[in-house]
């Protein structure tokens, strides 16, 4: 889930910055009202002891105009002593910056986990849900980030229904971790894809997979429309799937609620330590996304047809599961 900063105000983008960083570091920032805040956009005082925090909102600006105004300001954080100093900006950061930035801040910034960059801020968000709910201007503009907080607030204020059966059945047993002993097996095609641009090939992919054995999930097949399931799926892709399919066009690089869930393969990946656990499906010719650039894709573009075959001997040749007793043979 991305955020977008820009429109924010100064203030709103301290406050935010305060609520955040207070939450992870466990202390209370005091905030300050409009006027000259000598530096301080920020400041935890306990006896002797001074943190202060710098917001600086320049996502549209850049990292060379935060440097600019960070070199103008050096003067004023030393004056103030501080035992330590915390910057939070909305600009991206890599370790190069956070070194140059540490050069430039000087000996009150004590180590770069001190800066808050761009991806830090966004991973606090999601870390701390109910800071985002305390600040509507973050998510007013986003309708990704909108559903996320709406369906929310709607868990906390009626009692959901339970999953349906496919759903619930590919869930974890309370406690249980992915790799767990305890777990059952990975044995899941995941079959993501765009709405609706996608929906007529993964009715057509899904049925020709089931017809080889293979146990298919989609949430097309499975779910009914206006059905609220995102984080029961999210549970069952991250403990059952054995592999995630990703139809690719030009489409999927605009649908932010499926680069959010083929963010969160790319996690499940990791842990798992399988580069190939998300197979593109290439859809259109150039059509590669961002995140799924070194996965070599299963071509489609030629016909369906033949990427189903180029697709079933990966399969075979990644020894993927498939009940030989469940095999459809057309008459």
């Amino acid at each position: 889930m991305s955020f977008s900063f820009p429109s924010l105000s100064p203030s709103q983008f301290e406050a935010i910055s305060a609520d955040l960083i207070g939450r992870d570091i466990s202390v209370r920032f005091e905030q300050f009202g409009a006027g000259p805040d000598g530096g301080m956009d920020g400041r935890h005082a306990k006896g002797p002891d001074l943190t202060i925090l710098q917001a600086k909102n320049y996502e549209g600006s850049g990292f060379s105009q935060l440097t600019r105004v960070l070199r103008k300001e050096r003067a004023t954080i030393d004056k103030l002593v501080p035992n330590r100093y915390i910057l939070s900006t909305s600009v991206s950061m890599t370790p190069t910056k956070k070194t140059q930035l540490m050069e430039i801040i000087g000996p009150s910034l004590l180590e770069p986990g001190d800066i808050y960059g761009k991806e830090d801020i966004e991973a606090l968000l999601r870390n701390h849900p109910d800071v985002l709910e305390a600040h509507p201007e973050l998510w007013q503009a986003s309708a990704t980030v909108l559903e996320t907080v709406l369906n929310r607030t709607l868990d906390k204020r009626s009692k959901r229904a339970q999953p349906p059966t496919i759903l619930s059945s590919l869930l974890p047993r309370a406690g249980s971790d992915p790799g767990s002993t305890k777990e059952a097996a990975r044995d899941v095609l995941f079959i993501l894809g765009t709405r609706p641009a996608d929906d007529q090939f993964i009715l057509w992919l899904g049925p020709k997979l089931e017809a080889l054995g293979y146990r298919v999930f989609s949430e097309l097949m499975t779910l009914e429309p206006g059905d609220r399931w995102r984080k029961e799926v999210y549970r069952a892709l991250e403990h059952r799937a054995v592999k995630v399919l990703v139809p690719t066009s030009p489409a999927t690089r605009q649908d932010d609620g499926l680069m959010d869930v083929i963010d969160k393969a790319g996690e499940v990946a990791k842990v798992l330590e399988d580069p190939r656990f998300v197979i593109p499906l290439r859809m259109e010719e150039g059509s590669r996304i961002e995140g799924l650039r070194d996965a070599v894709p299963v071509d489609f573009s030629r016909g369906w047809g033949r990427g189903l075959e180029r697709l079933v001997s990966a399969l075979h040749r990644q020894k993927i599961p498939c009940k030989i007793e469940d095999i459809v043979v057309a008459s």
